[in-house]
This record gives structure tokens, C-alpha cells and sequence, in this order.
């Protein structure tokens, strides 16, 4: 399981191209991965108080395209496509609802920050 979402985030982190061959067309990475203007509320802030909505895709506020695919237990795969970094976080809660991602946004803020620059 780590293995694959770890693969499915490079697979967007490269915007669809695996090891040379584009297995899923950029183009459409890049409409699933962006809320256009008419989609005003799909928007990072309107769609949930904090990230906006693609292609079963959550986007994160800001210039930087930041994506987050978001298990009902915890599990997440973060993908920062401009740096090609992926985090893949497998934890499970006892609770569908509820628990605070706060520590993995902390982590994944200063992975980027420290190695995306």
C-alpha cells in the first residue's frame, strides 16, 4: 500500500509521466489539479476552510500547485509537482471524523520549505 500511493504521488508529482512515458496526459494533471475560474467554489478556503477541490484531488492554498489526496482515516499522499516531492503518510485513526493534521502540515511545510527552494 505505501508503495503504490507513494508511486500515485510521483505519477502527479511528474504530472502523469512514469520513468519517461506519460502514462496520464499533463493536460489533464493539469485541469485535475487546478480549479478554473468559473469554479469559484471550488476554491482553496470556499470548498473547506482551508483547501479547494479538483479532480478528487484537494488543492492547497497559494501560488505554489500543492495537492493533497486524503484518506477517511488519516492516510495522506502530499505532492509538491514544482519540486517533485512526495509524502506519503499511512497512520490510521480510530475515528473517521475528526483528529488534526497539524503535526503532518508542520512536517510537510518544512520539507518544502528546507528542500524546495
Amino acid at each position: 500500500m505505501l508503495r503504490d500511493d507513494a508511486r500515485l504521488g510521483l505519477l502527479l508529482a511528474h504530472d502523469g509521466n512514469w520513468r519517461g512515458r506519460q502514462i496520464i496526459p499533463a493536460t489533464w494533471i493539469e485541469e485535475a489539479t487546478r480549479v478554473r475560474p468559473e469554479q469559484g467554489h471550488l476554491k482553496p478556503g470556499v470548498a473547506t476552510p482551508y483547501l479547494g477541490y479538483g479532480y478528487q484531488v484537494w488543492i492547497a492554498p497559494g501560488e505554489r500547485r500543492i495537492l493533497a489526496l486524503l484518506g477517511v482515516r488519516g492516510q495522506t499522499i502530499l505532492v509538491d509537482p514544482a519540486s517533485r516531492l512526495v509524502l506519503v503518510h499511512t497512520a490510521v485513526r480510530k475515528q473517521a471524523a475528526g483528529g488534526s493534521a497539524t503535526e503532518l502540515r508542520a512536517l510537510w511545510q518544512a520539507v518544502t520549505d528546507t528542500l524546495a527552494n
